[in-house]
Parts: C-alpha cells; structure tokens; sequence
C-alpha cells in the first residue's frame, strides 16, 4: 500500500528524534528494549517533593519506573491525520517508601499516540493496545478535590490503573484513577472513564457507560 503524508520527515529526521528520545529515557532511567523507535521526542516531567529546589536533579529515585516492552513505539512527532503533540509522560515522588513514587509499565506491541500519562502510583498497559492521539491517564486526582483542605500528598487521593491487553482507547478519551480496562474493550472517542470497563465491553460519554459487550 502506498502511503503519502505532506508533514512527512526524512529517514535523517526520523533516526534524529529518535535517537535523543533514547538518550532522554537513558538520561532518566527509563528501560527500553532493543529496536525502541520514537517519531519524536516525549515531555517528561518528574517532581520529587525531597529533593530542594536549585540543585542538580537527582534520578535516582525514577531508575526503573518507566518500563517499555519489545515493539513499543512512542509517536510524539505530531505527524498526524489526527490533532497529536509529543507523548507526555509525568512521574511524582510523593512518599519515600518504593511504592510511593508513580511507575509506568507498556507492554509489548502498544504504540503511545500524544498520549498524556500522570502517575503517582502506578499506570500498567498491555500489549497490543491501540491508542487514538491525545488520551490522557491519570492515577491520581493531582489536586484536592475538596478545596477546603491544604494541597499536599496526605490529602490527594491516588490507585492504580490498569488497561489490559488488546484494548483500544479512543481519540481524546480521559482515564481516571482506580480504573481497570478489561481485555479487548473500547473506550469510545472523548470518553472520560470512572469506572472498570469489562473485558470485550464498549463504553462511552462522560461519565463513560456500558453500550455493548462483544460475545
């Protein structure tokens, strides 16, 4: 099949990109298997509350939170039929205990489109899973809900998500903490997930609802 795209980059541009995406996630302690390709280079973000502010910024504490498969591809190049910017991937060291520092796991095969990720805790998705530009996940609330309290971690509400293998996350689609994403589902365009999604299950709207389980 033929494929021509106007924004198109050159070869020299493409093995640019990715190459300074490697460098970043070596830079940052991600893991990344053999044959790793980005379109373009990812935001990363990482804030950690123990370390002061004005000094050298110390890694450590991120070593082996961002884990990539075999054949995941990140597309942060913004060549897109679809509205896409670089894939956004934000981690926060909240607590000094392991597990109180966000982790982000892709399984094999799952391509990250201008996806945007927030975690504090921890964010798991499959292999295989297709994902449209601009879908954002979040574990967390990242603020108070309740504006009456002090904006700090003992007071913002955090779980883990979870998007099983085969699942297809629509254009747009907004993935809130606690939600697990069964096998093969669909979340619809623009939908915004607050509540597990079955495996085979399509969902859609806001609060994201059942429409149809494939049997």
């Amino acid at each position: 099949m033929a494929y021509y795209q106007s924004a198109e980059m050159t070869p020299e541009q493409w093995q640019t990109a990715n190459a300074e995406t490697l460098a970043l996630l070596e830079k940052i302690g991600a893991v990344t298997p053999p044959g790793f390709f980005s379109t373009g280079v990812p935001q990363i973000s990482l804030s950690d509350r123990f370390q002061p502010a004005g000094q050298p910024f110390d890694f450590t504490p991120f070593k082996g939170r961002i884990v990539f498969a075999e054949g995941c591809r990140l597309n942060s190049g913004g060549v897109s039929p679809f509205p896409a910017g670089p894939v956004r991937l934000s981690l926060t060291r909240w607590g000094r205990e392991p597990d109180q520092c966000g982790k982000i796991i892709v399984g094999s095969g799952t391509e990250l489109s201008a996806t945007a990720i927030v975690s504090q805790i921890s964010v798991e998705i499959g292999a295989g899973v297709l994902f449209g530009p601009d879908v954002v996940i979040m574990d967390c609330d990242g603020h108070v809900v309740d504006r009456r309290l002090s904006d700090v971690p003992e007071h913002q509400k955090r779980a883990p998500v979870v998007i099983e293998d085969h699942a297809w996350i629509g254009f747009g689609a907004l993935i809130t903490k606690g939600v697990r994403i069964g096998h093969h589902a669909v979340v619809a365009a623009r939908a915004v997930v607050t509540k597990d999604v079955p495996p085979h299950g399509v969902v859609g709207g806001n609060p994201a609802r059942l429409l149809k389980t494939f049997t």
